[in-house]
């Protein structure tokens, strides 16, 4: 990207909240310390498990194991609850679940792309 996102915590709160996830999974906060960790470093996104897993779990002292595990669980109720919002954010057909990694940088692609979330996607 030439130039930096300008999402912020509340922006993602409402695209996680759109997608069917609240603050009662953890994966939603892990989720959102991703997204903000990606817009200060775009290359966190080509390396999640030796960079952007690690430095989720010394923030929230777990392991990077369960890190991945609760963003695969919020990726998982997001396409049980909305799965052709997850496909229209994609830009394309998903033929299953994406991955961790993949929710991880559909969602990144999205914010980065767009300005007032609720217009564009509502």
């Amino acid at each position: 990207m030439l130039h930096k996102p300008v999402f912020d915590s509340s922006e993602i709160h409402t695209l996680l909240t759109l997608l069917g996830a609240d603050l009662h999974y953890i994966g939603y906060r892990y989720t959102e310390y991703a997204l903000l960790l990606m817009k200060e470093d775009e290359e966190c996104i080509h390396s999640v498990t030796k960079c952007l897993y690690p430095e989720i779990a010394k923030r929230y002292q777990t392991s990077c194991n369960s890190v991945e595990r609760n963003i695969r669980t919020l990726s998982q109720v997001a396409w049980r609850a909305q799965p052709r919002l997850l496909q229209k954010l994609a830009g394309h057909t998903l033929d299953r679940r994406p991955t961790s990694s993949q929710f991880l940088a559909i969602l990144f692609a999205y914010l980065s792309r767009t300005k007032n979330l609720e217009e564009n996607v509502v």
